[in-house]
């Protein structure tokens, strides 16, 4: 239900962006999580719904779907419940069988756990750390599996939909279904959908916001599923194919292919030995409140390790940043925020000089 939830509130979103500037990207609440308990839980029953919490925040924390079974983060798993800032519990209508095969009553434990103490760990343990603040990837996928042609639409309870929605919420990726409406099935086909031909396909998605594209077609194979796929960000085109032997299972391999290749260019392992330096300067700087807007949303990007202001000017400021990771890195994840846009430098000189410019508004 989470999953279907995700898609059916972006597809109001997107009727209600159509005739403004398509923004994209959107901020995960990475580090809450739930679970559901029988009334009588036993104190140790909760610890382990703790711990089972921690290590799905931190799935979605670094983008490593095998991280909580990975050894080292044993210690931190162990002591779960000293990183839980907060929990409460919620009223739940879901029934569980006990060993006598009686229904019990439940309770949802919902759970707030220390961001801040979390990351320090990660960046201590050299992991990756992935920022709250995420590229949304826009996906066009048809099929034939029940004889006829389909194209996976926002608010589908189909099981297709309903797997990949919800291994979408587990790793934390904000992934878009089309409303096909009117507009969509005018300008984009079946055929463009499950041949892959992305030309009309990427004109379409301009309504959308989006910070990548897939397209891609399910069939059923000998032994299972397959789902081929044209993945597109940036100026980047890939071409990437997963399996399942059931449809959900294949659900599940598609939303983690996609989390890892988003994972892998915008989380980054912050080691203060490889930290490198640069230049920026922020344009539309006109008064100490917005100087201050700035430096808060700099320093909340994973990707900036330290902030030191070299110079304020009449309309603009220069900072110098330590980051983790390339100049290249730090240039996706600024584009992931329309208060902030690069400035398009007209000279030789000053494309060849080291510093970024962009404007703040």
């Amino acid at each position: 239900e989470a999953g279907l939830m995700l898609f059916r509130t972006v597809s109001l979103a997107c009727l209600l962006l159509l005739a403004l500037p398509v923004w994209a990207a959107r901020t995960v609440d990475v580090y809450s999580d739930s679970a559901i308990l029988a009334q009588n839980a036993s104190d140790r029953d909760q610890n382990q719904a703790v711990r089972e919490a921690l290590g799905r925040v931190l799935i979605r924390a670094t983008g490593d779907a095998d991280i909580a079974s990975q050894g080292r983060t044993e210690p931190l798993l162990r002591n779960a419940t000293d990183y839980l800032s907060t929990f409460r519990f919620q009223a739940s209508d879901t029934l569980l069988t006990n060993v006598l095969g009686e229904s019990v009553a439940t309770k949802r434990m919902v759970m707030q756990f220390d961001q801040q103490a979390i990351e320090q760990w990660l960046v201590n343990q050299r992991l990756p750390v992935w920022g709250t603040r995420r590229p949304e990837v826009l996906l066009w996928l048809g099929d034939r599996l029940q004889g006829q042609d389909r194209i996976l639409t926002d608010g589908d309870n189909h099981e297709l939909a309903v797997a990949l929605g919800n291994r979408l919420e587990e790793r934390g990726l904000p992934v878009l279904l089309p409303i096909m409406d009117l507009t969509d099935t005018l300008n984009v086909s079946f055929t463009d959908v499950y041949g892959l031909f992305t030309g009309d396909i990427e004109a379409a998605s301009e309504r959308y916001p989006n910070d990548a594209i897939a397209v891609g077609r399910v069939a059923q194979q000998s032994g299972g599923f397959q789902a081929d796929l044209v993945f597109l960000v940036r100026d980047n085109r890939e071409r990437l194919q997963v399996t399942g032997e059931s449809e959900a299972e294949l659900m599940q391999a598609l939303a983690d292919e996609l989390s890892n290749r988003i994972a892998d260019q915008y989380a980054v392992l912050r080691d203060p030995a490889m930290a490198g330096q640069l230049a920026l300067r922020v344009n539309n700087v006109t008064e100490l409140a917005t100087l201050a807007a700035v430096e808060r949303y700099l320093e909340s990007l994973n990707v900036v390790s330290q902030i030191t202001l070299r110079q304020v000017e009449a309309d603009s400021v220069q900072f110098d940043l330590e980051i983790s990771g390339d100049r290249n890195q730090l240039r996706d994840v600024l584009a992931l925020d329309r208060r902030i846009l690069p400035v398009k430098e007209l000279t030789l000189e000053a494309q060849l000089d080291s510093e970024l410019v962009y404007r703040w508004q």
